[in-house]
């Protein structure tokens, strides 16, 4: 049992990150340890953090999601957590996985607010609303985290909270959650469904075979702002006009069977809706879709729900990510010069940015180099998420000789195997863009999109360079993408993103009546 809990530990800890290029919500840490209700068990357990993760994978469709956890000091020691669970927390904060500070009061929020991130909450927060008023305002930023069927579920605000016998609706309306319900195999004689009023549309295109077929944008909300630290980000507002709506039957009806695939790329014939104008007041923007080219697949899974990803960071938190800090202690993990990944926000102390671990002020030594979130997509589904910077270029492969760099050959079969090289390609920053570089037999395929709403076209290079822009996406083989940035997809999953507790003895005992 103790190398079952050290495995979910360590799967859990490669889900953890302070860099703000990189994370995709943040949490109290010690919040959801204590929150007893997920799984009935001891008064604080750790791996309800991985509940929280998996919760969030959920939410965002990505399996590999992002946790920026922030936790008291006092937790470290805390007399109710196992020997082996102070001894991963001891190992978390060092590595800077986790920021630790003295009190953790109104952190989480403020975090939020520097950097747009989704905030995760066990219960309201009205007593920082004075400071952040987007807490009362744009309700949507916040995800409510609550039991379900022995699991967990996060519910942005304003919507209302599922159903405890943790029955998804089969119909969804108005700012109710739209669930993501498998359909049956294609059936080649088997009439297509009628679509509801606003769904996405998947045309049916190969998975195998030779990695040059169509693809399709996908209609969506328009809108994106990039952090100051150079990541590519958007956000998603989830207002009703945001939810589409479906019926029982349309969700239950068989698709056309898919075409023989085809040797030659085609644009896509269907154009997408206009984009919506960004809403104001702070208020994040529309989320802005395109499809990814696997996600044509007829036997998949709609995924039609819109949902809010990231807002633009505050004014004071664009300031803050636009520079590179150093803390007065030498060997902080948080702002010292030995850190290896990318910074997290300072602290404000009266209106000077301090270290959150010592409460000394940060010293601004330059410019923060700019920094790239990359996505891998593989058969529709984001599997892992890695930073591009301009002193950190990546090589992606199937198997890359550098266990640092991005090895996609776990999620590959036989076909795309033999095509993708075991270095494929190599990402890096060229005058504050991201640039691919091709390093295959088989070339690279771009496909080029300045916004979501527009034609594609393409371009395979090889053995040179192109300097992604826009909407760009880099594709390996059919189905195997690399997506810049949190441009969210409109797609189509054939499952939910694996749990990082399949390891874990106890987790799931919760009786359910």
């Amino acid at each position: 049992m103790r190398f079952e809990v050290s495995r979910v530990m360590d799967t859990i800890e490669q889900r953890l990150t302070t860099d703000v290029t990189l994370a995709q919500a943040v949490v109290d840490l010690a919040d959801v340890a204590r929150f007893v209700a997920l799984d009935g068990g001891r008064p604080i357990n750790l791996l309800r953090l991985g509940m929280v993760v998996d919760a969030l994978s959920r939410y965002l469709i990505d399996a590999g999601a992002m946790l920026y956890p922030v936790v008291g000091r006092e937790a470290l020691s805390e007399a109710a957590l196992t020997s082996k669970e102070r001894m991963v927390l001891g190992r978390w904060a060092d590595d800077g996985l986790i920021e630790v500070t003295p009190v953790v009061a109104d952190r989480p929020v403020e975090i939020a607010d520097f950097t747009g991130l989704p905030l995760i909450v066990v219960r309201d927060q009205p007593q920082f609303a004075a400071r952040f008023p987007w807490l009362v305002d744009s309700p949507e930023r916040v995800l409510r985290l609550t039991p379900r069927a022995g699991g967990a579920v996060l519910t942005p605000g304003g919507e209302p909270t599922p159903p405890k016998d943790g029955k998804e609706r089969l119909v969804v309306k108005g700012t109710a959650t739209l669930p993501i319900i498998p359909l049956e195999p294609a059936d080649a004689d088997a009439p297509a469904a009628e679509e509801a009023s606003e769904p996405a549309a998947s045309s049916a295109a190969p998975t195998s075979g030779a990695p040059s077929v169509s693809a399709a944008p996908a209609s969506g909300a328009a809108g994106s702002s990039p952090a100051s630290s150079g990541s590519s980000t958007s956000s998603a507002s989830t207002d009703s006009a945001d939810i589409s709506e479906i019926s029982e039957s349309s969700e239950k009806a068989e698709t056309e069977a898919a075409p023989k695939p085809s040797p030659r790329p085609s644009p896509a014939a269907s154009k997408p809706a206009a984009p919506a104008a960004a809403s104001q007041g702070g208020r994040p923007d529309g989320v802005q879709t395109f499809t990814a080219r696997g996600s044509q697949r007829a036997d998949r899974t709609r995924v039609m729900r819109r949902r809010f990803t990231r807002a633009d960071p505050s004014g004071v938190g664009s300031a803050l990510m636009a520079r590179e800090w150093r803390c007065k202690e030498p060997d902080c993990p948080a702002f010292g010069r030995f850190r290896r990944i990318g910074q997290p926000v300072p602290r404000m102390r009266a209106g000077v940015p301090a270290c959150p671990r010592h409460g000394e002020a940060l010293k601004d030594i330059g410019l923060r180099p700019p920094a790239f979130a990359v996505s891998v997509v593989v058969e529709d589904l984001a599997r892992r998420r890695f930073v591009v910077g301009a002193d950190r270029a990546m090589v992606v492969g199937r198997e890359p000789a550098d266990p640092d760099d991005i090895a996609v050959g776990q999620w590959l079969h036989e076909a795309a195997a033999a095509w993708i090289a075991k270095e494929h390609l190599k990402l890096e920053v060229r005058d504050g863009r991201p640039v691919v570089t091709d390093t295959s037999e088989n070339g690279t395929l771009i496909w080029k999109r300045s916004a979501p709403e527009i034609k594609e076209e393409t371009e395979r290079i090889y053995h040179k360079s192109y300097q992604l822009t826009g909407w760009d996406s880099v594709e390996l083989y059919t189905g195997v993408e690399l997506i810049v940035g949190d441009h969210r997809l409109q797609t189509i999953v054939g499952s939910e993103p694996a749990s990082v507790l399949l390891d874990a003895p106890t987790v799931a005992l919760r009786l359910v009546d």
